[in-house]
């Protein structure tokens, strides 16, 4: 089941933007053999926050298919920058510095500039100054806070405190002075994995012209299974008011049913129009085999009859006014 969600690493992805490689495009597709599916997930609304270990988390990547045509929405102002979010790191330095670092006491030292909240005491392994660290800064590059600026945009993936999975970001708008940036976390990423799972989530995301031909937004592949569900989870987060929102989700949520009953899922999203906004077009595919039939006496009987469900719906971002935060919502 977690073939739809194989990620193909660059672990040297360039400082200059240019992204590693996915195994599989913008649709987000699930077949749950054997599974009964709970019901569609579909938020739309600006939530409070939610790309890796090798080889099990795949890094984000860059991107985009901007259009030619003029916005239609004013861009959002960006805020002045908060004492607290401004930063003094050199980014490329910091790659090299971190590529070299083979303990967590000297990776919690080399990330403490870009104030992640990694809940380093949540795991008795972390404490130990010498325990193993194996961790890379991919850097890109993306207009994500404004459209007159290019931002960076760093992700930190690898094993922390001997083997557990660290995956954060943050983006990096500069300001006057030479490596002075304001900083804004990416709250889609999971930071510190201290559950000790043994499958982690897996987050993929990647830059597109959604709303504006210019300033790109975030678009995110969140993937998480257990021994009894599996989650799959597509968003979109904008940056409005100096930090990032989320202005689409839609999700499926898997459970595990019987041997005679399976359950395969289906779903794509898309950006379609030349204007911007663009809209986005959902498509979705449900299919169920099997049937349980409990007779009065106790008997059980059983059914290999199908049924399929399949719908498309399209979603138009809305604002309520000019400068106001926007989200997705159902077209009509």
């Amino acid at each position: 089941m977690g073939d739809s969600f194989q990620i193909i690493v660059d672990r040297d992805a360039s400082a200059d933007g240019a992204p590693p490689s996915c195994g599989r495009g913008s649709g987000l597709a699930r077949r749950a053999a054997h599974h009964l599916l709970l019901p569609l997930l579909v938020a739309v609304g600006p939530l409070a926050g939610f790309a890796q270990t090798p080889p099990t988390i795949p890094a984000g990547k860059g991107g985009g298919d901007a259009g030619t045509t003029v916005p239609v929405v004013p861009p959002l102002q960006a805020p002045i920058c908060p004492a607290e979010r401004r930063v003094t790191v050199s980014p490329d330095t910091l790659k090299k510095q971190l590529r070299a670092a083979t303990t967590t006491a000297e990776v919690k030292k080399l990330l403490a500039p870009l104030h992640f909240e990694l809940g380093w005491d949540q795991a008795d392994s972390c404490k130990a100054e010498s325990a193993p660290a194996a961790v890379t800064l991919d850097v890109f590059r993306a207009r994500i806070m404004s459209s007159e600026t290019v931002d960076v945009v760093l992700q930190v993936r690898g094993n922390v405190c001997e083997y557990l999975p660290l995956l954060a970001g943050a983006v990096l708008h500069p300001l006057a002075e030479k490596n002075v940036y304001c900083l804004t976390g990416m709250p889609f990423l999971p930071g510190l994995d201290t559950s000790y799972s043994s499958s982690p989530p897996r987050v993929v995301f990647a830059f597109e012209n959604l709303t504006d031909p210019v300033r790109q937004v975030f678009k995110v592949d969140f993937y998480r299974e257990s021994s009894r569900t599996e989650e799959s989870v597509i968003s979109y987060w904008e940056a409005q008011k100096g930090t990032l929102e989320e202005i689409f989700k839609l999700g499926v949520l898997t459970g595990i049913a019987s041997a005679v009953v399976s359950t395969s899922v289906e779903m794509s999203i898309s950006a379609e129009g030349k204007e911007f906004p663009r809209r986005l077009r959902l498509r979705e595919r449900a299919r169920n085999c099997g049937k349980e039939v409990t007779l009065p006496s106790g008997a059980v009987q059983y059914h290999d009859e199908c049924s399929e469900a399949s719908n498309e719906v399209v979603y138009c971002y809305k604002r309520t006014g000019p400068q106001s935060p926007g989200v997705y919502v159902e077209c009509g």
